[in-house]
């Protein structure tokens, strides 16, 4: 497994009323340079026969980046807490604001980027 670079010509949008997701990949040179590289380690290791498939479109798994978060309103959703930089009462704490998930599931990040949201709400607004 190997990470899905963030890509800024990526969209989901709206059709219909359907979603739409046009997702283009990116980093794929070197995810196949690392699948080949595995293969041939593991045959290495009498592992004569090793399968490998590429997630489709019908599998995207880990969506990252659509609200992303930092400090600059221009190119950034939400601020380091989590908070709309256009909606002050609007609270994203979703991976969405995550730029990338680093190839791994990031739901323990988004629970820690939750209470953290959470706590400085508690502390800051509602204090």
């Amino acid at each position: 497994m190997s990470e899905d670079l963030p890509n800024p010509e990526s969209r989901i949008t709206l059709k219909d009323g359907q979603v739409m997701l046009d997702r283009k990949r990116s980093n794929w040179d070197a995810h196949l340079a690392l699948v080949q590289k595995l293969k041939e380690k593991l045959w290495l290791a009498d592992y004569p026969v090793v399968l490998s498939r590429a997630f489709d479109r019908r599998t995207p798994s880990h969506q990252c980046g659509t609200a992303r978060m930092g400090r600059d309103a221009d190119s950034s959703v939400v601020d380091p807490f989590c908070r709309s930089h256009d909606h002050p009462n609007l609270f994203i704490f979703d991976a969405s604001v995550l730029p990338t998930s680093a190839a791994v599931n990031p739901a323990l990040t988004v629970a820690a980027l939750a209470i953290r949201a959470a706590n400085h709400i508690a502390q800051t607004r509602l204090a």
